[in-house]
């Protein structure tokens, strides 16, 4: 039986509301046995980076709702400061979605919502200031709109205040928007004289709270001297900025577990549902900002342990299992990789910097299989067939993976786009193997789509992407961007830019590796073909017409070369097939026969009929001797052809 699989979308995942809802749904999912896909752009709504955002908001188009058994959606963080190009895209992707969905802490379509309790958090906050630090007058700087979790959050302020004989009329009140310019317009209108100073600005989120505080003490307003602010969501910034922020955490991770508890009673509605006991973590977070002497518990654990210049003991075997961005920027991971000189040791160079993504169990690079062609660029959405470019996995031994690359013609490993992933088709042992969590990521170069990343884990341990993921990817981003550039010119070097097929140059470089690499008494062949005719064709019709004969004639010419062939324009009218391998007279002559069958079917529908005459010649190969006097074979056996074909055509006249 296959195991029930969630998806979770979400955005900006090493952030706090994210990591937190992550907690929840991936405790609960192991907790049930069923396997977590997070799909996520690692960037935010707001990146000012236009191009590269799109880039990573690709991702959600990879999404095929038949291999889930429900979703759960974050519009929280989708829609930060008032951006909701995201928020309405997926609404009109998950429109039609027949799988069940909930959303968490914010309305998504006509799909139910899961809310967190923010309004006990308020409680705690508007108490503390008046029990602690004996608050009477108060702001609050709420969101933008009357949504439930802002006017839950209010009332939690609202009633607290009540319950303290604390009058409070809706004049104090602001609209906010829950980003920094909510807390830097109410401090302008602080500044300027038009609102007083009250003892403490309740603020609905950190980011307001952060807004208000930093621009007021451009003007010398003192937090906490002149006036105490208080925030909401103990992010990150608002714990290492001066002052840091009093704060709280949500308890997003039970939001989280209660959602998969939600999903559960549908895709299993025989089954137990377990209770999710939340975090101790989930608390009142002292910083400096109301006045009391900050928390370093809450305020320190934000501080990076790689600070620029830290050194490390490399020969300590137990520093690789956490990856920092100081280890990632002095791996020289970008250096290495874009100096590839090709594709194929491009890819091999992402194999080689896989440590850096320790502890996962597994990674995987799936490129669009037109990933190299820079003239069928994708920008939305990714192609039909996608290629598992680089497979890694784990197993017990320090550093040690299972090596897979995928990079060469013979070896490449295509699977539909549908699929996402070859192992969702895996039929997993829910006895022997633990439930896992596949986090999907955009791998683009700008707007420009070249496949997506996967990471695997079990879900027991599933570790968090964070940063040091996200700046992987850009590393690999631009490795595969310069590959790009590269293979085109090199492309452009060794191809006839009309017909696409290899010029004598490409010819060249694509030949003597296969002969050098023949078995002993290998042979090798040559087909030579040249147009009947295209300088009269030219004067008697025009050039467009000599053209559209020289792509028949190409068309005819790639027809005949079999996979390892090598299909040449040798220059204007001039075309060439080579191989080299175990191959008879009679196999050559069918050759032909297929030339003169395409050439004979490609008239039937062409105003002006094409004609070319045609030769090969077959030896054993010498590698010393080359493939030059093969090709001469076959040039004089065409020119045979052309002068019996020139010979019949005088007799009839």
């Amino acid at each position: 039986m296959k195991r029930k699989r969630i998806g979770l979308i979400t955005i900006s995942p090493e952030t706090e509301y994210a990591s937190r809802v992550m907690k929840g749904v991936f405790a609960q999912c192991n907790h049930y046995g069923y396997d977590v896909v997070v799909i996520s752009a690692l960037v935010s709504v707001c990146n000012y980076y236009k191009n590269y955002l799109n880039g990573e908001l690709n991702i959600y188009n990879l999404i095929n709702f038949d291999l889930f058994d429900g979703f759960i959606i974050t519009p929280v963080p989708m829609t930060e400061d008032q951006n909701f190009f995201l928020y309405e895209r997926l609404l009109k992707q998950f429109k039609n979605c027949p799988k069940p969905v909930i959303s968490l802490d914010k309305e998504f379509g006509d799909f139910p919502v899961i809310y967190t309790d923010d309004k006990t958090p308020f409680k705690r906050i508007t108490e503390h200031l008046i029990k602690k630090h004996n608050c009477h007058t108060f702001d609050i700087l709420s969101g933008p709109d009357d949504a439930p979790l802002t006017n839950m959050r209010l009332n939690g302020v609202l009633e607290t205040l009540t319950a303290n004989d604390i009058p409070l009329d809706s004049s104090h009140v602001y609209r906010g928007d829950y980003w920094y310019s909510g807390g830097e317009r109410l401090a302008n209108r602080y500044i300027s004289g038009e609102l007083d100073l009250p003892d403490a600005v309740i603020c609905l989120s950190d980011h307001m709270a952060l807004g208000l505080i930093n621009r007021l003490k451009k003007q010398n307003i003192k937090v906490p001297e002149d006036v105490i602010v208080t925030g909401f969501g103990a992010v990150r910034e608002a714990a290492i900025n001066t002052p840091p922020v009093t704060s709280y955490v949500p308890s997003q991770a039970k939001t989280g577990a209660e959602a998969v508890n939600y999903l559960r009673e549908i895709i299993d509605p025989a089954a137990s549902i377990a209770e999710y006991k939340d975090s101790p973590d989930t608390e009142l977070k002292l910083g400096a900002s109301c006045g009391c002497e900050e928390d370093f518990s809450y305020t320190r654990a934000y501080f990076k342990d790689d600070q620029p210049g830290t050194k490390y003991n490399y020969d300590d075997s137990s520093i690789w299992d956490n990856i920092t961005m100081t280890m990632l920027e002095e791996s020289y991971m970008a250096e290495n990789l874009t100096g590839a000189d090709t594709p194929q040791i491009c890819l091999g160079k992402i194999y080689e910097t896989k440590y850096l993504l320790k502890p996962y169990k597994r990674f995987y690079l799936c490129l669009n299989d037109t990933w190299l062609n820079t003239d069928s660029d994708i920008i939305e959405g990714y192609s039909d067939n996608i290629l598992l470019s680089v497979f890694a996995e784990a197993n017990s031994k320090l550093h040690g993976w299972n090596n897979h690359v995928f990079a060469d013609e013979e070896n490449k490993r295509p699977f539909p786009k549908e699929k996402m992933l070859p192992a969702f088709e895996e039929e997993l042992n829910e006895g022997f193997t633990p439930p896992q969590v596949y986090y999907f990521a955009p791998v683009h170069f700008g707007n420009i789509s070249l496949g997506y990343a996967v990471l695997q884990n079990d879900l027991s341990a599933p570790g968090l992407i964070g940063e040091v993921f996200r700046n992987y990817l850009r590393n690999v981003n631009n490795a595969l961007e310069m590959s790009r550039a590269k293979y085109r010119s090199i492309y452009l070097a060794e191809h006839d830019a009309m017909t696409g097929l290899k010029n004598r140059r490409g010819m060249k470089y694509a030949l003597q590796p296969k002969m050098q690499a023949a078995a002993e008494g290998a042979k090798i062949f040559a087909i030579v073909i040249d147009m009947d005719d295209l300088k009269k064709r030219n004067d008697l019709h025009g050039h467009s017409e000599g053209d559209n004969g020289i792509m028949v004639i190409a068309r005819a010419a790639r027809s005949i070369s079999d996979e390892g062939e090598i299909c040449v324009r040798g220059g204007g009218d001039e075309f060439l097939v080579l191989g080299v391998g175990s191959y008879t007279d009679q196999q050559m002559r069918e050759k032909l026969s297929r030339f003169h069958g395409y050439l004979e079917t490609a008239n039937e529908t062409m105003a002006i009929p094409v004609e070319a005459s045609i030769g090969y010649a077959l030896q054993t190969l010498d590698k010393n001797e080359g493939y030059q006097v093969v090709l001469d074979k076959a040039d004089e056996k065409m020119y045979e052809d052309k002068r019996t074909k020139k010979s019949a055509e005088a007799k009839k006249r």
